[in-house]
């Protein structure tokens, strides 16, 4: 289902058109069911325009209820010689949405009507059409350039209902950008190329330049437009990181920042500018520059201190995604370890967990961090003592009291912690008897998972004793996964 997002001031115009404007000669509403189907359709060419143009407004009440005979008898009175039939006969082929396919030729022709009640109301019945209106762009592409504003905005947004398919309407609509005079209508222009997304690609400049429109509403929709486009946004890269840091609304700084975490590894050249927003004064902007530089991985370098920084931030969401963003740097964030050693002491159960996954991520450079670890498998909650084993194991033997924590983690109450604590000491341990012996003793766990884990430990401690595997590919043999990371973990 493609969804449209609408402004306010769109959804103004939009409940506009969709009021009758009823001429004066006409004194009541007519009740829709108090006829037949049948009786409203032969009314339909009644003599008297007023008695046509009721049938056309019951008709339109039925919606897409309607047989395709008799929206074609509808949509034929957009050629109707009176402007008020016309008019009711748009609004409602309107009402029909994609069934109103079966009119498309009288509609796409009335956008040309003398009418601009008749253009705007067809043009609205376009966008209801949604993709199914694809051959009635180029008549778009021309109401973009309407002298009533109405038209023009109602023509964007009937541009952005059909989406990808009205991708050769992208320079067109980059100029309405750019060159109308009225905000909604340039607004309604970058709603449109949004929905295209990035088969309007060619517009890119125009929506770039339009970062500096006057009206926030539009620049808003300019950045929606932008981060539909993923990493053909490149060149707007070094406009949005001014945005990220400058712009006074924090709205647009935070939509800036999100962009540019569409954008991926393209946005490499904003990384700086998303560490200063580490430091905004709006948690929600430094959430989402920290989120865009997690999508950096190792190209967020030039961020890092920023991020060492930001992990003093009072906002819990912002810290964890910040602790995130270090752990998706991986190795290249080792600089930070120190630091997020004294975050492992923080109260909240998700924070520590998600900082032993971070130090896991990093390596064993982070191999300072393991007696925090160590003290994080006798952490109260399940999730810390799981990551903390896990940690352990990918930082390495560098610490000596790593392994005789493990080992007395053998008897831990949950049989996922259990579990992990035997592989990461067949990632660590030696085949001292000791290890082997303990080992051998969870060989016998309650547990299913923590027999197998005890036994391939084991295994990869002792060697293996057929002679005909090089012990290259013993050495290489794969490690546990990483355990899944429950809620709070990112």
């Amino acid at each position: 289902m493609q969804v449209i997002r609408v402004s306010t001031r769109l959804a103004r115009i939009v409940l506009g058109v969709l009021v009758v404007l009823v001429p004066v000669r006409v004194t009541r509403a007519q009740d829709p069911h108090s006829q037949t189907l049948d009786q409203w359709v032969a009314q339909l060419k009644d003599p008297d325009a007023v008695k046509r143009r009721q049938a056309v407004v019951a008709l339109g009440a039925f919606g897409p209820d309607l047989t395709r005979a008799m929206i074609q008898q509808v949509g034929d009175l957009l050629k109707d010689s009176d402007q008020a039939v016309r008019h009711a006969a748009a609004l409602s082929v309107g009402n029909f949405g994609p069934a109103s396919k079966a009119a498309l030729p009288n509609i796409k022709a009335a956008v040309k009507d003398d009418s601009p009640l008749v253009r705007r109301a067809a043009v609205f019945a376009l966008g209801n059409l949604g993709t199914a209106a694809r051959s009635a762009v180029p008549e778009l592409i021309g109401a973009l350039s309407d002298a009533n504003e109405t038209v023009r905005h109602a023509a964007a947004y009937a541009l952005g209902s059909v989406g990808e398919e009205a991708k050769a309407a992208a320079d067109a609509l980059g100029k309405v950008l750019l060159g109308d005079p009225d905000p909604d209508v340039r607004q309604s222009a970058a709603f449109a190329l949004g929905e295209i997304g990035s088969d309007a690609a060619t517009a890119i400049p125009a929506l770039t330049k339009a970062l500096g429109d006057a009206d926030d509403a539009v620049r808003k929709s300019v950045l929606e437009a932008l981060g539909a486009m993923g990493p053909e946004a490149k060149p707007a890269v070094e406009a949005l990181a001014k945005i990220v840091t400058d712009d006074p609304d924090f709205v647009l700084r935070r939509s800036a920042a999100f962009v540019l975490g569409e954008m991926g590894p393209e946005a490499r050249g904003a990384a700086e500018a998303l560490g200063k927003a580490l430091k905004d004064t709006d948690a929600s902007v430094r959430y989402d520059a920290a989120q865009s530089l997690s999508v950096l991985g190792p190209d967020a370098k030039a961020a890092l201190p920023a991020l060492t920084a930001a992990l003093g931030d009072e906002d819990v969401e912002v810290l964890k995604k910040v602790i995130y963003t270090l752990g998706e740097m991986g190795p290249s964030a080792d600089p930070a370890s120190h630091a997020l050693v004294k975050v492992m002491d923080n109260e909240d159960e998700d924070v520590r967990k998600a900082v032993a996954y971070a130090l896991a991520a990093m390596g064993p450079g982070a191999g300072p961090a393991v007696p925090a670890l160590i003290k994080g498998l006798h952490d109260k909650f399940t999730s810390v003592r799981l990551a903390s084993a896990y940690a352990i194991g990918e930082l390495g033997p560098n610490h000596p009291r790593a392994l005789t924590a493990l080992l007395g983690r053998l008897s831990d109450p949950d049989d996922d912690v259990r579990e992990e604590v035997a592989f990461a000491i067949g990632e660590i341990g030696t085949d001292d008897k000791t290890v082997l012996d303990a080992l051998q003793k969870a060989t016998q766990d309650s547990s299913p998972t923590v027999r197998d884990a005890a036994k391939e430990a084991i295994e990869k401690l002792e060697g293996d004793d057929d002679d005909d595997e090089p012990a290259a590919a013993k050495k290489a043999a794969p490690k546990k996964a990483a355990p899944k990371k429950k809620a709070g973990g990112n």
